[in-house]
């Protein structure tokens, strides 16, 4: 079976608990992280990530697209989805190669559908 653990970083705690819920009804297995630091944590303890999901406004210090940067050193070609209600213009710009971005706000079959396309341009 494959690997299907998404590591889901968003500093909004409410929208990610509802996220990671829906996730989770879909199948995935979901590590939540609420900062940057902690999402070097998850990433650093090289636990096999089939995707990860994040938040590009993440408080102070690192973003997400350093978040995804990060994740691809240890993961390379790690699919990316980027979620943001402010930054969908600097995706284009700061994204890693091949991520997909969603805008806040979404419905959370949006992050799925997403999810699923870069998960499948990876096994392609």
């Amino acid at each position: 079976m494959a690997i299907r653990r998404i590591l889901f970083v968003d500093d909004n705690f409410i929208c990610s608990f509802e996220n990671c819920e829906i996730l989770r009804e879909e199948g995935f297995s979901v590590l939540p992280a609420y900062t940057a630091p902690a999402a070097f944590e998850h990433i650093n303890r090289h636990q096999s990530l089939a995707a990860l999901v994040t938040d590009i406004d993440l408080g102070p210090g690192d973003d997400g697209f350093a978040v995804a940067r990060w994740a691809r050193k240890s993961y390379p070609g790690l699919p990316v989805v980027f979620i943001s209600g402010t930054a969908s213009g600097r995706h284009a710009a700061e994204g890693v190669c091949g991520s997909e971005f969603v805008s806040k706000p979404f419905n959370p079959q949006q992050v799925v559908d997403a999810l699923g396309r870069v998960m499948h341009a990876k096994a392609a």
